[in-house]
């Protein structure tokens, strides 16, 4: 499935980062990791300086693998000239790349790198393929792991789009060897429901409702009971699979807080999401939700783009 694993750089420490997932998961699929600089529209008169930086962090991951006895694993780099964003794009679609990993900055993160925020974004939104974005801030605390991933949380909203983060979250678990929990949240009733024009709960009233003493979404029975058949089907096929799989389902009014808290509970090192979800009155949006999980979660987020899939 990963076949060819894109990193791409910019020269700073902070996006160097992502080499240590990319190290892991190229063991555990031969895969062949690939260091992408793109230095811009500059005179190349320095291009031997950053030849020979990218030929050191060749050595250094050669040499962890090594460490690791991981075996068919090939390492890489090239240096393109071109704007960084759409460059990176080019190149994904030009040479069959499965997998990027890059680093990308949260809001109260250090404000660094072109390359770590209007790039990642836009590379999210326009390759075909899946794109694990990590937080430097959170590396120290789990650099000295021998294991960077060993519990996958997947967000669902029961529809089918959700669903294609599966597939990605099985291979993943499977070869490394890591528990999934599957997570669905149910929607609470809503007593006042403001609907827009698409006819879309406008869940930003709710703060208004507050405000305004009007009754609160209350718990919905008969909601969680409907997630819940519907989870355990989708863990029972993971488990025909052979895959380590639970899965839990929170009552709640938005779900990238509740995907946050949900992650901090099992101690997830990976969030596996879809970019769209279904759109209606009865499930979460999805698509919506993943931008605020990123900002503001601290796991390491994998998005998989559903309508490319």
């Amino acid at each position: 499935m990963f076949e060819r694993i894109l990193l791409p750089l910019d020269g700073s420490e902070i996006a160097e980062k992502s080499l240590l997932y990319a190290e892991e998961i190229a063991s555990k699929f031969g895969s062949e990791i690939i260091l992408f600089l793109a230095r811009g529209y500059i005179s190349s008169e320095n291009e031997h300086i950053r030849q020979t930086y990218l030929d050191g962090l060749v050595e250094v991951i050669k040499s962890n693998l090594q460490k690791n006895d991981a075996e068919g694993v090939k390492v890489t780099s090239i240096i393109q000239e071109g704007e960084p964003a759409q460059n990176i794009c080019n190149w994904v679609v030009q040479n069959k790349i499965d997998l990027i990993i890059m680093t990308v900055i949260s809001l109260s993160g250090l404000k660094i790198g072109k390359m770590l925020g209007t790039v990642a974004d836009h590379v999210c939104r326009n390759v075909p393929i899946p794109v694990m974005l990590v937080k430097p801030q959170n590396i120290p605390s789990i650099s000295h792991l021998d294991k960077l991933i060993s519990n996958i949380l997947i967000p669902l909203d029961g529809s089918e789009l959700s669903k294609r983060a599966l597939p990605i979250g099985e291979k993943l678990g499977s070869r490394l060897k890591a528990q999934i929990t599957l997570f669905q949240m149910a929607r609470m009733i809503y007593p006042h429901v403001a609907v827009n024009y698409d006819g879309i709960i406008d869940y930003g009233k709710f703060g208004e409702w507050q405000e305004q003493n009007v009754e609160q979404p209350k718990f919905n029975e008969r909601e969680v009971q409907i997630v819940h058949e519907e989870m355990i089907v989708v863990e029972a096929e993971l488990k025909e699979k052979g895959l380590n799989v639970t899965h839990t389902v929170q009552s709640g009014t938005d779900a990238a807080n509740e995907i946050i808290e949900i992650s901090k509970e099992v101690n997830a090192d990976l969030v596996i999401m879809a970019t769209h979800g279904r759109y209606g009155l009865d499930r979460l949006i999805l698509g919506s939700v993943t931008e605020k999980v990123l900002w503001y979660g601290k796991t390491p987020l994998l998005l998989v783009n559903a309508r490319a899939v």
